[in-house]
């Protein structure tokens, strides 16, 4: 119990520091042959599958599709070729498998299949995480284990997460039974943005404005990423200001 209400007097002193108009400038580098890359932004969950719930109906498909829009948005500004394995709020099984009751396979494998459809230089799925106790907070990065790039990858993002977004304990996890991060080729990350679960969490992770900040948040790590082995010469800068004003 006391746990808990240090949790809470903590999240009131820092949730009004996401509230008000950036006052930073967020450096991030930028290369020039960067709109070469193509990045899949697969968004968890859709259709009939909400994902995880709060208690108050609150529906993770949702949050994951916006905050997937904004990163969509932020990467296609600065020429970047993006997929997306769902654009609206659907699921992609087919009528086979919901016929044979294999929609949720059905689903994971056309989003596969999308993936696959494209030569990505990075994957990035976006969820929230759940839990029956509404103590459990914080966003962290899941990679295939073993794929030595998915660990840089999974680590950069994971760094600009901490720098943007409500404090967390929580690091990077190796995972090897994931359905889609076991069979893709390449760097691919899934993105735990925060627990629908933890009210105060969930109150930021539905406002406009924190979507945005998780996106950017990713968007940067993707940059870091791709810049890791750019000289200087090679770089300009994009601001949090001039993306999200």
């Amino acid at each position: 119990m006391q746990f808990k209400k240090l949790a809470c007097c903590f999240f009131g002193m820092w949730v009004p520091l996401f509230l008000a108009p950036p006052c930073v400038q967020a450096a991030t580098t930028v290369q020039a042959d960067l709109v070469r890359k193509c990045i899949v932004i697969d968004a968890g969950h859709g259709g009939v599958d909400s994902g995880a719930r709060s208690q108050q109906g609150d529906m993770e498909k949702d949050i994951n599709l916006k905050i997937a829009e904004y990163l969509r948005d932020d990467l296609q500004q600065i020429g970047i070729s993006v997929v997306m394995t769902r654009n609206q709020d659907m699921d992609l099984a087919t009528q086979e498998d919901r016929a044979n009751k294999h929609r949720h396979r059905g689903d994971l494998r056309g989003r596969l299949l999308r993936a696959k459809s494209v030569h990505y230089d990075a994957f990035v799925s976006i969820h929230c995480n759940a839990d029956p106790s509404p103590v459990w907070r914080g966003a962290h990065v899941l990679y295939k284990q073993g794929d030595e790039k998915s660990k840089e990858l999974a680590e950069i993002m994971m760094n600009a997460i901490r720098e943007h977004l409500l404090p967390t304990q929580r690091d990077i996890k190796a995972n090897q039974s994931l359905y889609l991060l076991k069979r893709l080729d390449g760097p691919a990350v899934l993105i735990e943005v925060g627990f629908i679960t933890h009210p105060e969490e969930l109150r930021l992770l539905k406002q406009p404005r924190y979507q945005k900040i998780i996106a950017y948040s990713l968007y940067e790590g993707l940059m870091r990423y791709f810049n890791s082995e750019s000289t200087p010469s090679q770089r300009s800068t994009v601001s949090f200001s001039t993306l999200h004003g």
